[in-house]
């Protein structure tokens, strides 16, 4: 039998070689280690005591682990741009271009914003879930003194999210290591505005889509923006954009929404 400690270091071990690959290495562990923990079986647990790294299920293994990772954060990244620099440089326009869902919102930020204040007005507090770079796009908003909870599971993106919220002064930020899918929604506030970008169909695994309509009902603000992709993932337009499972979903939940389209998106606002 294998003792407690032998399979916490084993668990460590696991963890590493997941986040060896840069664009995950950003990702807090600690979500790393509970998708390890979801899939791991004696079979590959012994594998890894063993050292048997090469072995083809633990190869697999590492692979399942990396692709629900990348699901759910590394294919918005590119490991390729300096964020670093570009932060201290204050170039905040090139942070949004180092996230893809950012980069495609960018020249339709001012439209974005517009649209979605003309049914919420402006909001005074705002909690963003799954934030990546969206924060920073507050300089296309014309908010004035806002206070901005940016929640993520990438380490890497909050510590520049924070920096852009050090940098404004009007701006009264934190960030907060979230795992949407895993944590609790204890935030002991409810916000003006949530921003949901992007995430529910990166989060859902069925086709029932029970996990989304947990969030939403847990969320804690007045408002929620909630958006979805309008291209495939072959980067083509959607044949059917408006997510019909979605609506439903609002309506049984007795939810009044809006719909919002910019190029790429479909945005549904809705009252908590």
């Amino acid at each position: 039998m294998i003792s407690a400690l032998k399979i916490t270091t084993v668990i460590d071990e696991i963890v590493g070689k997941v986040l060896e690959k840069k664009e995950l290495s950003g990702i807090n562990p600690e979500v790393a280690e509970k998708i390890v923990k979801e899939h791991l079986t004696k079979k590959v647990t012994e594998l890894a005591r063993n050292k048997r790294f090469r072995n083809k299920e633990y190869k697999n293994f590492i692979k399942i682990v990396r692709a629900q990772l990348r699901k759910q954060y590394g294919a918005f990244q590119n490991p390729a741009i300096n964020r670093e620099e570009l932060i201290r440089k204050r170039d905040y326009t090139g942070l949004l271009k180092s996230h893809q869902s950012t980069k495609e919102r960018l020249k339709f930020y001012p439209e974005f914003y517009k649209s979605i204040f003309a049914v919420t007005g402006k909001p005074e507090s705002i909690i963003d879930i799954g934030c990546g770079m969206h924060p920073l796009s507050l300089e296309c908003s014309g908010i004035g003194k806002v206070e901005y909870l940016a929640a993520d599971i990438s380490m890497k993106d909050l510590k520049i999210v924070q920096e852009y919220f050090n940098q404004n002064k009007r701006i009264k930020g934190r960030t907060l290591l979230f795992d949407a899918v895993r944590d609790e929604y204890n935030f002991r506030k409810k916000y003006d505005l949530c921003f949901v970008l992007k995430l529910f169909e990166i989060l859902e695994t069925t086709k029932s889509h029970r996990l989304t309509e947990d969030i939403v009902n847990q969320l804690p603000a007045k408002w929620v923006a909630a958006s979805f992709s309008t291209k495939t993932l072959s980067n083509k337009p959607m044949t059917r954009a408006r997510r019909i499972w979605f609506e439903v979903m609002l309506k049984r939940l007795k939810k009044n929404f809006e719909i919002i389209r910019i190029p790429n998106e479909i945005i549904y606002v809705f009252k908590q």
